[in-house]
């Protein structure tokens, strides 16, 4: 006697709160049956959108099919299912099974519709999950951070019907004109008056690297760009993992006080005078929107915690890093291009999700050394290609001084000269930047 396949799929409507296999069935029948159903399906649904684990096979093979280009249908999908070592699928023969998906359905007037709710259906499952999931692992941000990405996976619904005409790109550019119409910078002052007149400063979203070989300056540099961000208003969040707090907001009086750094971390105040510029400095200093973090060990996920923390609590604008290579990797299996790469861009998507710009300080790797100019250039970027590719924007800090070249073609001492050299920035022009530095107050400014 022929088996009874039908008892394999849903045959009476009976919706469970967190999974509704009939509503898969009928997803799934229209792909199978409509040449162009996937296409919309493709932006909304994921694998884990269906409860079914034949069902999720089944989705599978039509995304692979469709990634390799082949019409997606019936026969193509059943062909790929018995290549791919499946004959059988809950119990009965892969075809029928297809077949039986393709069984009862009418029209695709609510597919989109129908994909909104696989997805809902997916996020209730998740909430469970995270309701009574117990963590054993050892890093419980990580968890909790997988966890919730997941949770915002399944909530993000994206519809592919997503093109806008004209007219309302025309309207989106008017209001940004607008917007900008009466401010002096579009984004985050980069505490050069000549980089925010031609690119706008930095801007949301944006991941900024700046790099730079040891004891070139690039702290210090970090330090004055925090503080063109806060004179303007903008609240700086920033994470030492070289520095304590201490040291960072010293190196940022000496510049602004114009004062050696010696004298606040050695030294010590010498005279009256001395005493009341430090003390009004500082008195000053105490109020601008700037907050430090300077914990030794930190992983991305630590970061992302840190800086929601501080969005929530204080309001973020603009967050900097000191240095990305420190950032702990939070695989140790991985290689170390790997690690930087995934450090590199969870930073970028940092920056994304929270609508800020993020600047990370970088080491460069020794190679600029071997060149006759000692000029560093974006594939010094050390230990990961990754980086220069997810950066918006690249900035390499070079001092001839710091090289050996003491003398430049004018005969002129170069202990005060630095280059600030734009290799990349998106939307903007990149060129090269001549800088003033004084070392004993590690303070950048822009050459006369």
């Amino acid at each position: 006697m022929k088996p009874n396949y039908d008892e394999h799929l849903v045959t009476s409507y009976q919706p469970f709160i967190d999974y509704d296999t009939e509503l898969e069935q009928s997803v799934l029948g229209l792909c199978l049956l409509l040449p162009k159903a996937y296409s919309k399906v493709y932006s909304i649904l994921t694998t884990d959108c269906f409860y079914k684990e034949a069902n999720k096979q089944v989705y599978t093979a039509i995304h692979e099919v469709w990634e390799h280009g082949w019409p997606v249908d019936l026969m193509t999908v059943t062909r790929w299912l018995y290549d791919k070592k499946i004959p059988e699928l809950e119990g009965c023969e892969t075809g029928y099974y297809l077949s039986l998906l393709c069984s009862s359905i009418v029209n695709d007037a609510h597919l989109l519709h129908w994909c909104v709710m696989l997805r809902e259906l997916a996020a209730r499952r998740k909430m469970i999950q995270l309701t009574t999931h117990r963590f054993n692992g050892d890093d419980v941000l990580q968890g909790a951070d997988e966890i919730q990405e997941a949770l915002n996976e399944a909530l993000h619904i994206r519809h592919s019907e997503d093109w806008q005409d004209a007219s309302v790109a025309a309207v989106k550019l008017m209001q940004h004109i607008d917007d900008i119409a009466n401010q002096d910078a579009v984004g985050v002052s980069t505490g050069f008056p000549t980089l925010d007149d031609l690119n706008g400063g930095f801007r949301p979203g944006q991941l900024v690297v700046i790099g730079a070989r040891p004891s070139v300056g690039k702290s210090a540099l970090m330090g004055g760009m925090a503080m063109g961000a806060a004179r303007q208003g903008k609240r700086v969040g920033i994470i030492s993992l070289e520095m304590p707090v201490q040291e960072i907001f010293g190196r940022m009086v000496s510049s602004e006080a114009q004062m050696p750094f010696t004298i606040l971390d050695r030294y010590g105040i010498q005279n009256e005078e001395q005493q009341t510029i430090l003390s009004n400095t500082i008195s000053t200093m105490a109020t601008l929107p700037i907050y430090f973090s300077d914990a030794g060990q930190c992983t991305i996920h630590d970061i992302r915690a840190k800086a929601e923390q501080m969005k929530q609590r204080h309001g973020l604008d603009i967050l900097m890093l000191d240095y990305l290579q420190l950032v702990e990797e939070t695989d140790k299996y991985r290689s170390r291009e790997q690690g930087i790469a995934q450090i590199s861009r969870g930073l970028k998507m940092l920056a994304m999700n929270l609508e800020i710009p993020v600047v990370a300080l970088s080491q460069l790797n020794r190679a600029s050394e071997q060149r006759a100019d000692k000029r560093p250039n974006m594939a010094d970027l050390r230990e990961s290609g990754a980086i220069e590719q997810d950066a918006d924007i690249v900035m390499l800090l070079h001092r001839d001084w710091r090289v050996g070249i003491y003398q430049n073609e004018w005969g002129n001492s170069t202990r005060n000269d630095a280059d600030l050299i734009i290799c990349k920035w998106r939307n903007g022009q990149p060129q090269d930047l001549k800088l003033h530095f004084e070392g004993e107050t590690m303070r950048f400014s822009e050459a006369a």
